[in-house]
């Protein structure tokens, strides 16, 4: 490796740290909601069958076996007050509750290998309804009954339970206001939770059909799509939008909960570019002073995945390029974006040998622009973060082109990674669903709708409407649901 090289990745490596997922800015929290205070008083807890044993060692607790991965999406909209896993939080989980909290989750292990979890508002404060339970649980008492109930896990140990009763005695607690868990506000307005990218083009998409349908009012909470299936698996709004695809984690925890898969309804292309002042959507990216003219989808599959049809591609000669290695670098296979565009765009093939795992985009840039073969599969770019040494590749549905980019203006639906602005449904097999949620698709699917998105195409994130083919097909979604 080259000395360029190797200072662009260790730099790189540097500021994609996964501790970046626990600081920095996120969106302003509005204050926690407490949904999970049952009728008689009881508090809802979740998570795996252990969840029982937890709920028989404290007094007040009602226990819902929802599966570690169901656990933390209800945890983070407040439908339970504890989350009982056995296993330690992800680093996207835990970046989700705090970005929907404004802080980090109380971690503690309550025997060996099986944790309890609790959201914390920004200064780290718990609901006073929780407190005692917590102090229950790490009670002699409490620690006897666990033993006694999960025989299957260890205890702590001396060290381990005195550091944990230090960290319970050391919480302060707030009062969190009560609220029926649902997505109709006490105003009787309908919450929709999602992409902080639609802060703009949301309000003006309200407001256009409002004057279509006056008597139904909707609340929009935009902290990020990662706040969006959260909620739509709580419960806790009427829509899910997103500015990006579906994560793995998201799907698990939605499927372990409600066991079946939402709905998707694509309503415009999420960005276009390259372009100096917004962001640039996912897109292949190649040293700049690559030659290469383009790639189909086929290649990109054989060049990025091991064991597509046609066969691996490792050189750039079977590209017709000058001979040399292919150095291959993408997102990590975590269960985010990575495992997204693994199995959207790569048909599930796990990803190449070559292939290395990078903390961001910004590091999967940095890399192809210190290595002349280098090419790198990057989420969305903000403008002014690409380095001057790597161009997005044309890419082809077919092989021989015509190679196109996603520019606005072009033929959108001709690039063949695109990623969507989605909106998902919580639609149960053999039930229609909420027809407000229904008419409100069907208008953002219109041509009103449609225009109102081209309006804001300018902006950061810039969205663009669906061509006409795209277009039908989610017209037609919408009429089966």
């Amino acid at each position: 490796m080259n000395r360029a090289l190797g200072l662009a990745l260790t730099a790189a490596l540097l500021a994609g740290s996964a501790s970046a997922q626990d600081s920095g800015p996120i969106p302003e929290a509005q204050p926690l909601l407490a949904r999970y205070v049952l009728a008689g008083g009881a508090l809802a807890i979740g998570g795996g069958p252990e969840a029982d044993a937890v709920a028989a060692a404290a007094s007040g607790l009602s226990p819902r076996i929802v599966g570690p991965a169901g656990a933390m999406p209800l945890l983070t909209q407040g439908t339970i007050a504890l989350a009982v896993i056995p296993r330690e939080m992800t680093v996207i989980e835990r970046a989700a509750v705090r970005r929907f909290s404004g802080g980090l989750p109380l971690a503690v292990p309550v025997m060996q290998g099986l944790y309890l979890y609790a959201r914390c508002d920004k200064d780290g404060a718990v609901d006073e309804r929780v407190q005692p339970v917590l102090q229950a649980l790490f009670s002699d008492d409490g620690q006897a009954r666990l033993k006694a109930a999960l025989a299957i896990y260890k205890p702590l140990d001396a060290a381990a339970l005195a550091k944990a009763r230090e960290r319970i005695a050391g919480l302060h607690a707030i009062t969190i206001p009560k609220r029926a868990a649902g997505y109709v506000t006490p105003d009787g307005s309908l919450s929709i939770i999602g992409s902080d990218t639609l802060t703009t083009i949301m309000p003006d998409i309200l407001a256009a059909y409002a004057r279509h349908a006056p008597k139904v009012r909707f609340t929009a909470d935009l902290r990020g799509s990662s706040t969006a299936i959260p909620a739509l698996t709580a419960g806790t709004t009427i829509i899910a939008p997103m500015g990006r695809e579906l994560w793995q984690n998201d799907l698990d925890g939605f499927r372990q909960v409600k066991g079946y898969d939402p709905i998707r309804i694509r309503v415009a292309y999420a960005s276009h570019g390259p372009r100096p002042d917004g962001k640039t959507p996912p897109a292949i990216y190649v040293n700049a002073r690559n030659p290469l003219a383009g790639l189909s989808m086929a290649q990109v599959q054989r060049v990025f995945a091991a064991g597509a049809p046609g066969g691996d591609i490792a050189d750039w000669a079977t590209l017709g390029g000058n001979a040399g290695a292919i150095h291959v670098y993408g997102a990590r296979d975590d269960g985010g974006f990575g495992s997204a565009m693994r199995a959207s765009k790569l048909d599930g093939l796990p990803f190449s040998a070559r292939y290395k795992a990078m903390p961001s985009g910004k590091a999967i840039l940095a890399a192809v622009a210190a290595d002349p073969h280098g090419i790198g599969y990057a989420t969305w770019i903000d403008a002014g973060e690409a380095p001057a040494g790597v161009r997005v590749l044309p890419l082809s549905a077919h092989d021989g082109g015509p190679y196109v980019l996603p520019r606005v203006g072009a033929d959108r639906g001709a690039w063949p990674i695109s990623y969507f602005l989605n909106i998902y449904v919580d639609k149960v097999p053999g039930k229609p669903v909420d027809p407000a949620a229904k008419d409100l698709l069907h208008f953002l699917l219109s041509d009103e709708g449609q225009t109102i998105i081209a309006q804001h195409s300018g902006e950061e994130d810039g969205y663009l409407p669906l061509d006409q083919q795209d277009l039908q097909k989610e017209r037609h979604l919408i009429e089966e649901m």
